[in-house]
């Protein structure tokens, strides 16, 4: 029976999960299961599943269960539009954000951003409703992943990547593979790594223009850039009250793998 590995449906991954869909580049297949961050650490939390792509805060949870697959990731830096805060027209001060809680890392990124650079700390309001109707509701509405889209062109908006690399100068890190130490064997790992080096040349590939663009933004290698900037999220999140302590971030320790280099369409 093939492993199952959690999935999410953002066109920003796209690039790690094709190869596992699509190409035969190994004899190792998994179930895929596609999800939500939130949902797909709650599968992980119950064992309902081998291997999930997680956000750092879903991983910050629960991280010392689980280890961190080494070499890929999703990163960007500067314009990403992929997490927007989107605000109304003549605001002064923002002091209520609408969020889908589905995205908690994005979620922490939009208070950082906010004490940090403007001083602030909104109340929070739950809702998965418009971006329209979410404005009549807050001052301010947190648009994550495919749905920043709709907000692309709006004017009145904040990209909080573009504000966190300017706060630290370093990449925002939306994703990383991650399972029990146990649950994936040395190939199974393997293939999960080499199938983004398949999906990096698919991606060169997408008829789409708009959608080949919007991944020019992203990165993914895990290296030693995207650790620390991981680890200084962590360490932010932490400042702020959010997590409870440090996260330590745990590798596998896959060897002799090669380099995926270069895992960006920059």
């Amino acid at each position: 029976m093939p492993k199952c590995i959690g999935i999410v449906p953002h066109l920003f991954a796209k690039p790690l999960f094709d190869g596992l869909r699509y190409s035969n580049l190994s004899s190792i297949k998994f179930e895929l299961i596609e999800d939500s961050f939130v949902q797909l650490s709650i599968k992980l939390r119950q064992q309902d599943i081998d291997g999930v792509f997680l956000s750092p805060i879903d991983y910050a949870k629960e991280h010392s269960l689980y280890r961190i697959l080494p070499q890929v990731c999703a990163a960007s830096r500067g314009e990403s539009e992929t997490v927007l805060l989107v605000f109304r027209e003549n605001l002064r001060r923002i002091k209520t954000v609408v969020i889908d809680p589905r995205f908690s890392s994005e979620i922490v990124l939009t208070r950082i951003i906010l004490a940090e650079k403007y001083d602030t700390i909104p109340q929070f309001v739950a809702s998965m409703v418009s971006l329209d109707q979410a404005l009549t509701q807050a001052d301010a509405v947190l648009v994550v992943g495919d749905s920043a889209f709709v907000a692309k062109e709006m004017t009145n908006k904040l990209d909080l990547v573009v504000e966190w690399t300017d706060l630290t100068e370093m990449l925002f890190i939306h994703g990383f593979w991650v399972s029990r130490e146990d649950a994936l064997t040395r190939s199974e790992m393997n293939t999960l790594i080499e199938s983004a080096q398949q999906g990096m040349q698919n991606v060169h590939n997408i008829q789409n223009d708009l959608h080949r663009q919007y991944l020019k933004h992203f990165r993914y290698e895990l290296d030693e850039q995207a650790l620390t900037a991981l680890g200084e999220y962590f360490r932010m999140a932490y400042y702020h009250g959010i997590l409870k302590d440090i996260p330590d971030v745990k590798l596998h320790p896959i060897e002799n793998t090669q380099s995926l280099t270069p895992l960006s369409l920059n």
